[in-house]
């Protein structure tokens, strides 16, 4: 009798892991940080996220694509919320800016935006 109960234990045992399906890892940073930035531009809030340092940054004429544009940039310095993924908002907006001006942007945007 014990031995069929650990026969039967054993084949229950393979079955679930047989038929166990690999699940894939959301990435929560992923889908808020795309949320956010179609919530953004429903809005009206045109801007590219910039990952800076202790100072932050700016480049000499950003104002004048910003201006053209409509768009700001916002820098986070050198704390950034861990539920943002720069990469994945600013490729939104990359796209909303390709549809409304086309790519000649791209040439005079910042080389430090992370995600175009």
């Amino acid at each position: 009798m014990e031995k069929s109960y650990l026969i039967l234990l054993f084949v229950c045992f393979i079955k679930l892991n047989l038929s166990a399906q690999v699940v894939k890892p959301i990435d929560s940073a992923e889908i808020h940080s795309t949320k956010l930035a179609h919530a953004d531009l429903k809005n009206g809030c045109v801007k590219f996220l910039i990952r800076g340092g202790i100072i932050s940054s700016y480049t000499k004429g950003q104002e004048v694509f910003e201006k053209k544009y409509g768009i700001a940039y916002y820098s986070y310095g050198c704390v950034m919320p861990v539920n943002i993924s720069i990469n994945d908002y600013n490729k939104v907006v990359a796209s909303f800016m390709d549809l409304k001006y086309g790519t000649d942007w791209r040439k005079e945007v910042r080389s430090d935006i992370q995600g175009i």
